[in-house]
């Protein structure tokens, strides 16, 4: 069966991207909007470091004349439209962004690339203010937090956010659970390797029988090393090929092994040709496999770990809210 959290995840996101007209030019958008029901699964802390560097809204528009990590290290500044140098205030924005979001205990970020602050694999750079490979000044704070980041292109689809947020889940429970001997973490190993196995195999083939091989008293400097190896993997994107192929040979499984039996698929086809090339239809259909898997204690290696409210937790077995798997798609 699929390990399941209940817990609020506490996430970070770039304000601008959250509904906040805090951009230089006063404007916003919600790259959330597609969640729906699903936002008050999270408890979000909205920030703006350009905001917290004092730069004000309109603003005259950034840049970097380096990356975000140069930037840091002192060998690149922050500059706006007029030439000023404003790499002391954008720093401080940033640095005041982190602080306020360790205060809110937050373990992910969602992030706004192309941003100069909070871009993560690419961000302004030059006066001409072209988007560049290299993190913004923020965005390198955030690579060196150790947190799960997520950028807002997560959300263009309902399919490439069931992937973030799969694995989000997945991450969050290897990262608390207790991890006190070889076997807890091979135990753990077994649990998410699925969706590294979809995302990179020879790596999970590699950390398998390194965890295989592991003597009983390994140190606990070691098995928090291998942790982090684990949980880096999880951060790695899947695609809609890996995916469907992923999803249907766990429903095979599943099948072969009589889990299925007297199951109600609520109508889903798995392996439909619409499924096959309909990315909302194949989200819609891997969150119903989910819910069938906390229905029916079956394991869907897709999608190891799941979140559901406490509340269904305690009344598992019994179906509380029909409406609990619509997607993006089906929304009001």
């Amino acid at each position: 069966m699929a390990e399941i959290i209940t817990q609020k995840v506490a996430i970070g996101v770039s304000a601008c991207a959250y509904g906040c007209p805090v951009r230089y030019n006063g404007h916003s958008f919600d790259a959330l909007a597609m969640l729906g029901r699903e936002r008050s699964d999270f408890v979000f802390t909205p920030v703006c470091p350009e905001c917290l560097a004092g730069l004000g809204v309109p603003r005259a528009p950034i840049h970097l004349t380096g990356t975000g990590a140069e930037v840091l290290a002192g060998s690149a500044t922050v500059r706006d439209r007029r030439g000023h140098d404003v790499t002391a205030a954008v720093v401080a924005g940033c640095t005041d962004a982190m602080a306020s979001l360790e205060r809110a205990g937050v373990v992910a970020f969602i992030a706004k690339e192309a941003s100069p602050t909070c871009g993560l694999a690419k961000a302004r750079m030059g006066k001409r203010r072209t988007e560049q490979l290299g993190a913004g000044v923020f965005g390198a704070m955030l690579k060196e937090s150790g947190w799960f980041l997520i950028p807002d292109d997560a959300f263009s689809n309902p399919l490439m956010w069931w992937d973030w947020r799969r694995r989000l889940h997945a991450w969050l429970w290897l990262r608390e659970r207790a991890i006190l001997t070889s076997r807890d973490l091979y135990a753990a190993w077994h649990v998410v390797k699925f969706v590294v196995q979809e995302t990179n195999r020879p790596l999970a083939d590699e950390m398998g029988r390194r965890l295989a091989g592991l003597p009983k008293g390994v140190s606990a400097a070691e098995l928090e090393g291998l942790r982090r190896e684990m949980l880096t993997a999880l951060e790695k994107p899947s695609t809609k090929q890996r995916i469907r192929s992923a999803m249907w040979k766990t429903y095979v499984h599943a099948t072969k092994k009589g889990q299925l039996e007297g199951v109600d698929l609520h109508e889903l086809t798995v392996d439909s040709p619409e499924v096959r090339t309909n990315v909302d239809l194949l989200a819609r259909e891997l969150v119903g496999l989910e819910r069938i898997s906390f229905e029916n204690d079956v394991l869907f290696g897709t999608s190891p770990v799941i979140r559901r409210d406490g509340r269904r937790v305690a009344a598992r077995g019994r179906v509380t809210d029909e409406t609990d798997h619509v997607t993006a798609a089906e929304k009001d």
